[in-house]
């Protein structure tokens, strides 16, 4: 099978057409041609005929102090205190289930955790004259321990009855009424800080490599006049979603005046992206598609010149859109590629560059 069936479709078009221009133009085995120096165009990698300095996906606001909650216990629903976009603090109450068996249960345990220990208290006194047998003393141990457990669970119970904020924070939904019936760990209400906030990006697998650990987005949001704030990355997935096959990359951003918000969607441009492993000057740039070629063993390369002639470079591209071919590997900063007149130069060829 030839290198052809991995190849995108739209980019497997380009470099088909730029075949057919390379043929009717050049000579056969890359030889020199004989003619004085070639006039060629070129863009300059880095330069801003060239772009270099990231790429763009679409991304989704995410708080990273987020949480949803639920109730441990069943019960009818009496009470949602609070709405959904309102401001919330640490350890304010938001909602109650019925918990007036709880509370019965809980003062019955309690009143056994009394009775155990004034039942230790006069056989303590025994004990220590030495009046009590050994096992007697054991048992009444015993259920004390056994008292104070039935004791803590009637309380933890109570408590379960209500549910309140872990962190500061705004009520971002509420999932149940008052009236209904809520069932251990159905969520109840969600509640995130904006003083945390994450952008998520999908990367397909052919560019997760690219993200280094010193990789940086610019976030741009569409809300009134414009927001702009500055991302820094903190996570890279190395499992693939099994149904889209992309990578989650999650960036920390900065909220200035709180104007952003989870679920918002930004224009992510994503900066200093390298081949991973490779600590070269290695960059991802867009070129005209005309620039991308396929040579005879199927690998893709564009012509560049250096000192005054032109060389193949083989390259990796897989991407194709308005603004021309994107290529992920193979080109370095102070390149210059021919983007015009490549059909009439192989390797040797003396050419003079024109900087577009």
């Amino acid at each position: 099978m030839t290198r052809f069936n991995y190849l995108p479709k739209a980019i497997y078009a380009v470099i088909i057409a730029g075949i057919g221009s390379v043929m009717t133009g050049c000579v056969s085995k890359d030889k020199a041609v004989a003619a004085g120096p070639v006039r060629v165009d070129v863009d300059v990698v880095g330069s801003a005929g060239l772009t270099a300095s990231g790429q763009t996906y679409s991304g989704t606001v995410e708080s990273a102090d987020a949480a949803t909650l639920s109730f441990s216990v069943p019960g009818t629903i009496t009470k949602i205190y609070v709405k959904e976009g309102q401001k919330v603090t640490k350890g304010q109450l938001l909602a109650q289930v019925k918990s007036d068996n709880l509370i019965n249960s809980r003062n019955i345990a309690q009143a056994e955790l009394e009775e155990a220990r004034d039942a230790y208290a006069r056989l303590k006194k025994l004990h220590d004259a030495n009046a009590l047998p050994d096992i007697k003393w054991v048992e009444i141990q015993a259920k004390l321990k056994e008292a104070e457990n039935a004791a803590a669970l009637a309380n933890r119970a109570v408590g379960d009855a209500s549910l309140h904020s872990p962190i500061n924070g705004y009520v971002a939904e509420k999932m149940a009424d008052e009236g209904q019936t809520a069932v251990p760990a159905e969520p109840i209400l969600k509640v995130v800080s904006l003083n945390n906030l994450q952008v998520s990006i999908s990367v397909p697998e052919n560019e997760i490599s690219a993200f280094g650990p010193n990789v940086t987005a610019t976030v741009d949001f569409d809300v009134a006049d414009g927001v702009t704030t500055e991302g820094k990355l903190v996570r890279k997935d190395i499992v693939a979603d099994p149904l889209t096959r992309t990578y989650s990359v999650i960036f920390n951003i900065e909220n200035p005046d709180g104007r952003i918000l989870p679920g918002m969607v930004g224009s992510v441009t994503v900066k200093g992206l390298t081949e991973e492993g490779d600590d070269s000057t290695s960059k991802v740039v867009t070129l005209p598609s005309q620039a991308l070629l396929l040579s005879s063993d199927n690998r893709q390369f564009v012509w560049t010149v250096k000192d005054g002639k032109a060389e193949r470079k083989y390259v990796i591209a897989d991407e194709l859109s308005g603004k021309g071919v994107t290529v992920r590997k193979g080109l370095s900063a102070g390149d210059s590629v021919i983007v015009a007149g490549m059909q009439k130069v192989s390797t040797g060829t003396e050419v003079v560059a024109v900087d577009k």
